[in-house]
């Protein structure tokens, strides 16, 4: 089948969302191999668990669908003809796949209800030759051939035909949104891991992962919003999730008050390090899971002065990281001038480190902590909206409750149907902000359903609305798989 027809083509059985689901295990099997085949010995335990964990999986969608295969189309990848979207937990198996095959020459795998053993006997050519051979992919079959190797063949990469840029542009979007996302957290991770000298930040790197998410923030509309990226949450990564997203949250609530774009970028840059000095922070001060101790809160609160320490060197070569020094010193003074660090000069929070204080709150409330309470959506606003005039700019406050709206993007809701949805996008009409873009994710027994976005403003809507936002833990609802 031609690759200009594989966006389209139909699944021969079964739910379209099992399948993908299925096919996404076995990308994700394969993964788990070729990077055990670097370290590990083929004859090694290592490998016996997930071999036969895709033996089932290609089992059950053979089962179903007779044949499968994966196909690469540049930077993506399909499945029997249909495209697999990056999800933020598959991801690293996702890129690592695409890479690794391409370092071959190899397009695509082929499966016809192949034996585990001819899944091992692939896997020793794959560790074998680690970069294209002399003769290219059908020598790479040819030691299948040799190796009696059946029910699989290695496929060249076919060439995507051409589709017209509008309608690309939307089902891309959310690819590239969860692609910025990934790329702004591994730089963080990256950094926070490995920087022992300010002449480590990686500066450049920065800003280019920033300015996706700044080209990201004005392409907002029919149920997307950069916002809802927040959503993310990452309990075991908490430090470096939560600099990403206050980033991710700064520029959307910074475009929605008509920033430019360069103060976008500032503004994201100064949000995704203001947090940077928590690497200075001792693990087990910063990985606490207990009420700190007076002490521990004072190591704490020196976070801010160590960001400015780190990044000050670098003003030498770009002017610009003063907005990000001032971000990081201040996002914690609060708006009357409390707060810490105690400071005789720059006493008054600067706009960049207003808005990171606002963002930086709500993401901490919202997001599930052992030792701090997780407010819902609305509650994390109402909260915010009490403290504004002391703690924080009120006027900033406002203005973010304009953003996010009174249910916030990302909010599981229960509506007077009896359905459960999740928000993807606020009114911008302040007389409407109680009546959102909502994506329905399960029905009025509140049993799982496929996703429809809907507006609450729309007339048709007039007998739906929402009572109240409600815990997506306990009905199961990973809310970032339906706002991003």
């Amino acid at each position: 089948m031609g690759m200009a027809n594989l966006a389209f083509a139909p699944l021969t059985s079964g739910t379209e969302s099992h399948f993908l689901d299925s096919a996404r295990d076995a990308l994700h099997q394969i993964a788990v191999l070729l990077r055990n085949s670097y370290s590990h010995n083929l004859g090694n335990k290592v490998f016996e668990e997930p071999l036969e964990k895709l033996d089932e999986t290609l089992a059950q969608l053979l089962k179903s669908e007779g044949q499968f295969r994966f196909e690469l189309s540049e930077e993506e990848v399909f499945a029997n003809g249909v495209r697999l979207r990056m999800e933020i937990k598959t991801l690293h198996s996702y890129k690592y796949v695409i890479s690794e095959l391409k370092k071959r020459d190899i397009g695509g795998i082929s499966f016809s209800r192949p034996s585990i053993e001819s899944l091992s006997e692939l896997l020793e050519v794959l560790a074998k030759v680690r970069v294209a051979p002399e003769g290219g992919l059908g020598a790479l079959n040819a030691m299948l051939t040799e190796r009696k190797v059946s029910g699989i063949e290695l496929l060249p990469e076919r060439a995507l035909a051409p589709v017209p840029e509008d309608d690309a542009r939307a089902p891309d979007r959310r690819d590239r949104a969860v692609n910025a996302y990934q790329q702004a957290l591994d730089f963080i991770r990256d950094s926070m891991m490995n920087l022992d000298s300010p002449a480590q930040v990686n500066l450049r790197k920065a800003k280019r992962t920033v300015q996706k998410l700044v080209d990201l923030s004005y392409e907002e509309g029919n149920g997307f919003s950069l916002a809802g990226m927040a959503s993310i949450k990452e309990h075991d990564n908490y430090t470096f999730n939560h600099m990403v997203n206050v980033c991710v949250l700064a520029i959307a609530f910074g475009q929605r008050l008509g920033l430019r774009r360069h103060e976008l970028a500032q503004l994201g840059l100064s949000a995704l390090y203001h947090d940077m000095g928590k690497l200075h922070i001792p693990l087990n001060v910063l990985n606490n899971h207990t009420d700190l101790t007076e002490k521990e809160w004072a190591v704490m609160g020196n976070h801010t002065v160590f960001a400015a320490r780190t990044l000050f060197p670098l003003i030498e070569t770009d002017r610009s990281t003063v907005s990000r020094i001032l971000t990081a010193l201040q996002h914690h003074l609060r708006y009357d001038g409390s707060g810490y660090p105690k400071l005789r000069l720059l006493t008054r929070q600067s706009l960049y480190a207003r808005i990171t204080a606002i963002v930086d709150t709500f993401d901490a409330m919202t997001t599930k902590r052992l030792y701090q309470r997780q407010y819902l959506p609305d509650e994390a606003l109402a909260l915010l909206y009490k403290l504004a005039g002391g703690r924080y700019d009120p006027i900033l406050v406002k203005a973010f409750v304009n953003c996010m709206g009174i249910y916030p993007i990302g909010s599981t809701v229960s509506l007077s149907s009896g359905e459960l949805a999740v928000v993807v996008e606020s009114n911008p009409n302040p007389d409407y902000i109680h009546q959102p873009k909502v994506r329905i994710v399960t029905d009025i027994h509140q049993d799982s359903a496929p996703p429809s976005l809907i507006d609450l403003a729309h007339p048709s809507q007039s007998k739906r609305h929402i009572l109240h936002c409600v815990d997506p833990e306990k009905y199961a609802i990973n809310s970032a798989h339906y706002v991003c």
